[in-house]
C-alpha cells in the first residue's frame, strides 16, 4: 500500500482518515488532549481555510462524537508523537496531533495535495481526492452489515438521512442482488422451481 512507505506524518493522517471517516477539518484540529481513552477520540473541533485565514470552529452538526481506533493505529500515532518529542520537546496537550518534527502545522491543503500526488502515483482517478476516504470508510461500513444509525453517528451526522441518501448504493446493489435470485428461481430449469412446480400439480391421492 502507497502511504506504507510515506512520512511518518503523512501516514497517520492518512491512515485515521480511512478508519475513521473523519473530515478534514477534523483531521487537522485533533489535538493531543483528544486521545480520551484507550483506543478511543473525542473529536470536538474542525479547522479550516476561510478567505486566505486558518479558522477553527466546532464540528459540522455542532456536536462531538467519540470514535474508536484500530490499536496498531493508536500505535502509529504515539509514534508521530515520539517524533513530535524527539525533535522540539513534549508537545502541549492542547497542540494539534499533525504538525511536522518541528512543531509546524501544516496547512490543510497540504494533506489534499500531497495525496493527489499518491493517488496519481497509483493510476487512480482525478476525481479522487481527500473526501473519497470518508465515501470509502462510509460504504465499506454499510457493506459489512453496520447499521445506518451506527454509520451516521461514527460520520458526525445528525441523522440517517444524508447517509441514505449519499451512500447507500451497497444496498441497492444487494436488491438488484435479490432479484437476480428471483429471476434466477422463475427459470424453469432451476431445480427448486421444477421440484415446487412438480409438488404444486401433483394430484392428491384419494383416500381409501
Amino acid at each position: 500500500m502507497t502511504i506504507q512507505n510515506e512520512p511518518i506524518l503523512y501516514r497517520a493522517y492518512y491512515t485515521l482518515a480511512i478508519t475513521t471517516g473523519l473530515r478534514r477539518g477534523e483531521l487537522c484540529a485533533l489535538q493531543w488532549r483528544d486521545i480520551t481513552g484507550a483506543c478511543e477520540l473525542t473529536v470536538r473541533r474542525s479547522r479550516s481555510c476561510a478567505s486566505g485565514q486558518i479558522v477553527e470552529s466546532d464540528t459540522k452538526n455542532h456536536r462531538e462524537r467519540i470514535v474508536t481506533i484500530p490499536l496498531e493505529l493508536l500505535e502509529l500515532l504515539m509514534a508521530l508523537r515520539q517524533q513530535q518529542v524527539l525533535h522540539s520537546g513534549v508537545p502541549d496537550r492542547e497542540k494539534p496531533i499533525f504538525t511536522d518534527p518541528d512543531g509546524h502545522v501544516p496547512h490543510p491543503d497540504t494533506f489534499t495535495r500531497h495525496l493527489r500526488k499518491l493517488y496519481k502515483q497509483c493510476g487512480l482517478s482525478e476525481d479522487y481526492h481527500l473526501h473519497t476516504l470518508r465515501h470509502f470508510y462510509a460504504t465499506y461500513l454499510l457493506q459489512e452489515g453496520t447499521s445506518k444509525q451506527v454509520a451516521a453517528s461514527l460520520l458526525g451526522h445528525a441523522d440517517t438521512a444524508f447517509l441514505e441518501r449519499t451512500y447507500c448504493h451497497p444496498q441497492d446493489v444487494a436488491k438488484q442482488q435479490a432479484a437476480k435470485l428471483m429471476q434466477d428461481l422463475l427459470n424453469n430449469q432451476n431445480p427448486c422451481y421444477v421440484a415446487f412446480m412438480k409438488n404444486k400439480n401433483r394430484k392428491p391421492k384419494k383416500a381409501g
